[in-house]
């Protein structure tokens, strides 16, 4: 107990809104999510779920002579491992600025151990620093590591590197994400955005906030999509991309992180595109190319063998299917299957589950064709 108020106090040092009362700390306790081992088929029914997964043992590597600092081969590794003058764009301070710094200077600066920043969004593919890693384990699912256009608009797997006390505010992202941390320990806090929303929580990224976007704990705490967690080295988180989420730095964190469509969790992911906005994926933007992309392995993988069908997780697309058809709402499947791009990926999985059978004529209604 008193390590747990020892953390939130840490926190709230770090940003106002995250100041609990005592008498709250056992209700937060019951919203925390633990590191575990890792299983394919523990991930995979939490994609389809929209659970957070959070694992002491998935299989991300970095080279480093045995017995080594972590720490200090990490950022020499990213010191060397870019181009000269390639820059990063750096969140600094409390007041958030934004500017470009050169990457030998970014670490020269979060070495310090007094500057506050943050880098979110530094790419790293093609560069020597990719060489020195093995993340293939975050791509193996991913059906955007199948399309050249897809990695370099939604994939984005990038090199995450912030201060203590640096605070990434709140927001959702388009698409499920993952994130490995090297060094370091972060906070997260996360919930679903649309009950978050409808209690008066804000998205940097989708609304007007002049400093800070609200929120408040006791609400939080309140939410039942409510969960928190904590990163550390060597743990590798996978969220939801329905999740809102807001992430503070308590130790000098290095990791890397990008998003992913699997063949688990794509009909809740086109469903939250159709219903609510979107800052990406867009009917006019990339979702045809994705939904192609999708549509494609899914027959290639019915096609397959039983491996193929385990490899992608076949089976948990479809139980996530035939829940879909006994739970949805009518007045939302009817929408659904106006949708040119749900129809056609319903149409792609027909011989796997049964489809939706209203309980009253259904304008547009979708039929397995004979």
């Amino acid at each position: 107990m008193r390590s747990l108020i020892g953390l939130w106090e840490e926190a709230a040092s770090m940003d106002f809104t995250l100041q609990v009362r005592r008498r709250d700390i056992q209700d937060l306790r019951r919203k925390r999510v633990y590191a575990e081992n890792y299983s394919r088929a523990r991930l995979f029914s939490r994609m389809a779920k929209g659970q957070v997964s959070l694992f002491k043992d998935f299989p991300v590597c970095i080279e480093a002579p045995s017995g080594a600092n972590p720490r200090e081969v990490v950022s020499k590794m990213i010191k060397t491992g870019f181009p000269n003058r390639q820059t990063a764009r750096v969140q600094t301070g409390p007041s958030r600025t934004r500017y470009r710094l050169k990457i030998p200077e970014v670490m020269r600066r979060w070495e310090g151990e007094r500057a506050i920043l943050g880098v979110t969004d530094l790419h790293f593919r093609g560069t020597k620093f990719e060489r020195a890693l093995d993340f293939s384990a975050l791509n193996d699912f991913d059906i955007l590591c199948t399309d050249p256009n897809l990695v370099h608009f939604i994939e984005m797997m990038t090199l995450v590197i912030s201060s203590r006390g640096n605070v990434t505010d709140s927001h959702a992202d388009d698409c499920d994400g993952s994130n490995h941390c090297f060094v370091g320990k972060k906070l997260w806090l996360a919930w679903d955005r649309i009950e978050g929303k409808a209690k008066g929580f804000q998205d940097i990224d989708r609304d007007y906030v002049t400093e800070q976007a609200a929120f408040d704990m006791r609400t939080f705490i309140s939410l039942p999509s409510a969960r928190w967690f904590l990163v550390n080295p060597n743990e590798t988180l996978f969220l939801p991309g329905s999740l809102a989420h807001k992430v503070i730095t308590i130790k000098h964190y290095i990791g890397v992180g990008g998003f992913y469509v699997t063949l688990p969790n794509y009909l809740r992911s086109l469903k939250r595109w159709i219903l609510y906005d979107t800052l990406d994926i867009t009917p006019k933007g990339l979702l045809g190319d994705l939904n192609k992309a999708v549509i494609q392995k899914i027959r290639e993988v019915q096609k397959g063998p039983n491996s193929l069908k385990h490899h992608w997780g076949l089976s948990y697309m479809q139980k996530a299917i035939e829940k879909w058809e006994k739970d949805e709402e009518f007045e939302t499947k009817e929408v659904l299957l106006k949708n040119q791009y749900f129809k056609a990926f319903l149409e792609a999985t027909c011989g796997l589950a049964k489809f939706p059978r209203a309980a009253k004529p259904m304008a547009g209604r979708y039929a397995c064709p004979q």
